[in-house]
Order: structure tokens, then C-alpha cells, then sequence
């Protein structure tokens, strides 16, 4: 998952600190080799890397990788919930939500709820400490498995959040537009933001630009794709961009929405405050405690709630200029250094523990 949106950036940021910061420890890297040779993470001594080729979530994932793990391994951590299932020893798994528990009801989904469900109870049993990239994400761990109460080996580490320097001095679009990010799932309630859109675009210049993948996913969400299509050019999804181009969109961006119903910790609002544009979010899951007093928020499930307060920062720039400095502060409060500190920390605990 080195390359996927929440979980790649995690790795990506977070590895090369623990890795580099850890040289009396040797790592074992497992993976996809030419995915992973375009990191820097290669270029440690004390790093291996033994190459896998297989998709998560699969049967050949679990037939395999259990027996790639060395039997002398003293730590096993998994970035993600889908741990392999036949590993015996001292584990660490990081939860970065619990969509598929909150979110996915029906149909096939059910199916992939029980799955889910499956692993997070496992983990609680098999790990020696979870990591929790929020409290809210904590907290859903709890709810929905607090009886057996393992929760307290749940340590909540917020993620970091990288400081970039803006390349480009160019308006993507030479006009005023709003952004939004995120793959075009469900959690990310985009289709209501559309909705919203259209209750004020008569009376605000704006276009409405949508960055993030449109397909490839467990669940996705077709009828977004359909619904934008249907608004011209006010509303725009330019699918996948690079990193440069997406800092380029927050930077020009006179404001940025994030709708989502669920997120387990959410980097684009604080991506977006890094750059220095101001924050309209939902009120619902972490967002609240990772954005802080820095977003102005909304109802996500409220169409009216969400499209009033877009039309007041488009309309104000006295709160416009108030919520770009609280952003900016806002950010301050997140590292990557300080994210590898704890994690370190929670690794030494565990390998000390006998």
C-alpha cells in the first residue's frame, strides 16, 4: 500500500524518520520491489527489502506472506488491519479507521464488513499494541469492541503533516474556483457537496474543482461521476494529480471544502491550511479534532447547513482572512518528527516487554 492515498502517505513520511532515527535495528521491508525502489527508503544500511507481488485483501496474501516473515523476527508491525492471519509473534498494527464497521450495510458489502470485523477483533486479541491514527479512531474501536477491554493497547498517534514549498505561481484554471479532495467513495459525501454547489452557483463566480481518483475501488461511488457530469464546466474532476499539481489547486483555491461523512484522521483540510486557504469541513468524525478551532464547519448530512457557510467565506474576506491564519497555526501543532518520536516509542516498549 506504499502508494495509496492514506496509508502510502503514512508510510512514505513516517519510515524513513523511524528507519533512520533506529540504526541499532534492522528492518525487513515487504513489498512490491519496484514500488518500493522509488522511495529513499533503499537507501538505508540497515534496511532489507524481501519482494512481494500480491493484492491485499487476497487468500494468496494470507497463504504467503505469513511464511516470508523471518522466525526470527522480533516485531512484526502491519500498517494496516489486514494482518497475516498465521503469524505468531509480537505484533503491531496501525488502524487508520474503521470505514468498512460504520459505513458499508448491505449487499456485498455486508460481506466485507464481516471481513473487516473479523481482523479488528483479531488484532485486539493478537497485538501487543495498536497504534490509532486519531482519538475519534479510537474511540471506534471501543464502540464496536470495547467489551473485551484490550482497548487500553490502542496508543492514539495523530499522523504529521509535511510543510511543502509552493512551486507554482499559476492559477490552474485562471478563474476563482473552490477545491474539494478525495477519491470518489461514499464516506466522502461528495455527491451532497454537488447538491450544495448548485444551490449557490448562480451567485458566486466560483467553479467547483473535484481532485481524486473516479474508479478502482472496493466502493465507489458512480452516481458522483454522473451528477458532475451533468453541470458543464462549473463543475470540474480532474481525477489523479501529481503532488505538485495538488499543491498547486490548494494554493489558488479561494477555499477549501472537505464534506466527508467519515474519516479516521483526513490530511487534506490540513494540507490545504498549509498552504494557506481557508477550511470549510463537516463536523463529523475526527475532523473536529484534528482541524480544531481552524475550519469553519458544517452539517455534512445538511445540504442547506453546508451550502450557507461556502457562500459566507466566498462572500467574506474578513473570515476568509481569519480562518487562513488559524489554519496556518493549526498546522504548526503536526510533524512527522513528532509522529516517528511516539511510534519509536510505542516499538521500544513493545521489544523490551519480554
Amino acid at each position: 500500500m506504499i502508494n495509496s492515498s492514506g496509508v502510502g502517505t503514512y508510510l512514505k513520511n513516517l519510515l524513513p524518520l523511524i528507519i533512520g532515527n533506529s540504526s541499532n535495528i534492522k528492518f525487513l521491508l515487504i513489498g512490491n520491489e519496484t514500488e518500493l525502489s522509488d522511495t529513499k527508503l533503499f537507501n538505508f544500511t540497515n534496511v532489507d527489502i524481501l519482494p512481494i507481488d500480491i493484492s491485499i485483501y487476497s487468500i494468496k496474501e494470507q497463504i504467503i506472506l505469513p511464511f516470508m516473515i523471518p522466525k526470527k523476527t522480533d516485531l512484526y508491525w502491519s500498517p494496516h488491519y489486514n494482518i497475516p492471519i498465521l503469524f505468531k509473534g509480537k505484533l503491531l498494527v496501525t488502524i487508520h479507521d474503521l470505514y468498512y464497521l460504520s459505513i458499508l450495510q448491505s449487499g456485498f458489502n455486508w460481506i466485507k464488513s464481516r471481513y473487516a470485523r473479523y481482523f479488528f477483533n483479531l488484532i485486539l486479541k493478537r497485538a501487543n499494541k495498536i497504534i490509532s491514527v486519531s482519538k475519534f479512531t479510537k474511540n471506534e474501536y471501543i464502540k464496536y469492541f470495547g467489551h473485551e477491554n484490550n482497548y487500553k493497547k490502542i496508543i492514539p498517534i495523530h499522523n504529521g503533516i509535511e510543510k511543502k514549498n509552493i512551486l507554482n505561481d499559476n492559477n490552474p484554471l485562471n478563474k476563482p474556483y473552490l477545491l474539494t479532495v478525495g477519491n470518489v467513495k461514499p464516506n466522502k459525501n461528495l455527491s451532497r457537496l454537488v447538491d450544495a454547489f448548485n444551490k449557490i452557483m448562480d451567485k458566486i463566480p466560483n467553479e467547483l474543482v473535484l481532485v481524486g481518483k473516479k474508479s478502482g475501488f472496493i466502493s465507489g461511488d458512480e452516481e458522483v461521476i454522473k451528477k458532475v457530469n451533468s453541470f458543464g464546466q462549473r463543475i470540474r474532476m480532474t481525477g489523479f494529480v501529481d503532488d505538485n499539481e495538488l499543491q498547486n489547486y490548494y494554493q489558488h483555491a479561494e477555499a477549501f471544502i472537505f464534506p466527508s461523512i467519515y474519516e479516521g484522521f483526513g490530511f487534506p483540510p490540513l494540507e490545504a491550511m498549509a498552504t494557506g486557504t481557508p477550511v470549510i469541513a463537516s463536523n463529523a468524525a475526527s475532523i473536529p479534532e484534528v482541524c480544531g478551532d481552524a475550519a469553519l464547519y458544517f452539517n455534512p448530512y445538511d445540504i442547506n447547513d453546508m451550502a450557507n457557510k461556502i457562500f459566507q467565506m466566498v462572500k467574506n474576506n474578513d473570515m476568509k482572512k481569519e480562518y487562513i491564519n488559524k489554519g496556518i497555526n493549526q498546522v504548526k501543532k503536526y510533524s512527522w518528527e513528532k509522529t516517528a518520536k511516539k511510534t519509536c516509542d510505542v516499538i521500544m516498549e513493545i521489544l523490551k516487554d519480554n
